[in-house]
């Protein structure tokens, strides 16, 4: 006698296979070339699209730069033409408002000549810290504070007299201790090398007490004591007691060689 549970599971058996194999043949079956052309049709589309809609926005994003270009030039002509340039007193006295600062952040500063060169084997502080107060024949209390100190920033050249170093110093006072000790020993000597101290200046100022330099020459020959005062100022004074002061070098020789 046939068993219906049997039968029922044959028949649900032959229906998931035929399921199955319609499934299978829906994936397999080849995409139309009609169906193919529309796809590829629509993707160029919207590429074109985008391309168009990316050119039209750099378009406007440099119309918009030509515009701010073309906005700042005519302030800036507008602000030429309301503010002219400069005249030539007022640049020299912008020129020398600056100097004065320069030379104000230099007040703890010092030059010191005369130190061969590589004698302070790539750490000039720790040397400096170390020859000043033998040179000097002087203590400091708890040492001298440099807050930095390094060779002029010219190149050596060969038989050139050795760079200075420039020296800054934490406190003015002992700055300027420095120099009193070194006006009243005279002749400083480091190995046979003379010492020299002066003031640090900016570029500016140091050319303009550079000048005097014939003038120095000259009185130091007559044995007249003169004093070079801030920024360039020749002050002497005449065997006759006659007081001089000059800021223009040239007025100043003219001066000394008829003496």
């Amino acid at each position: 006698m046939p068993n219906p549970r049997k039968n029922e599971n044959a028949s649900q058996h032959q229906q998931s296979a035929r399921a199955t194999a319609s499934s299978k043949a829906a994936y397999a079956s080849p995409v139309s070339p009609a169906r193919e052309d529309a796809d590829e049709s629509i993707s160029t589309a919207k590429i074109h699209e985008l391309l168009q809609k990316l050119s039209d926005e750099q378009a406007k994003h440099f119309a918009d730069i030509r515009k701010d270009v073309t906005e700042t030039r005519r302030a800036v002509e507008k602000q030429r033409s309301v503010a002219p340039p400069a005249s030539a007193s007022e640049v020299e006295k912008l020129n020398a408002k600056l100097t004065e600062y320069e030379d104000r952040d230099r007040r703890v500063n010092l030059r010191i000549y005369g130190f061969p060169e590589r004698v302070e084997d790539k750490d000039a502080v720790s040397f400096l810290k170390a020859t000043l107060p033998e040179v000097l024949h002087a203590e400091f209390q708890g040492g001298l504070d440099l807050e930095r100190a390094h060779r002029s920033f010219l190149p050596a050249k060969p038989g050139a007299p050795p760079r200075p170093f420039i020296v800054r110093f934490l406190r003015f006072q002992q700055k300027e201790r420095v120099r009193q000790l070194a006006r009243e020993i005279g002749d400083v000597r480091w190995q046979n090398n003379k010492i020299s101290f002066y003031q640090d200046f900016s570029k500016a100022t140091q050319e303009r007490r550079h000048s005097f330099l014939e003038c120095k020459r000259l009185l130091h020959s007559a044995k007249i004591p003169f004093g070079i005062g801030y920024p360039a100022v020749l002050s002497f004074t005449t065997p006759g007691g006659v007081k001089h002061r000059f800021e223009d070098h040239k007025k100043a020789l003219i001066c000394i060689k008829n003496l």
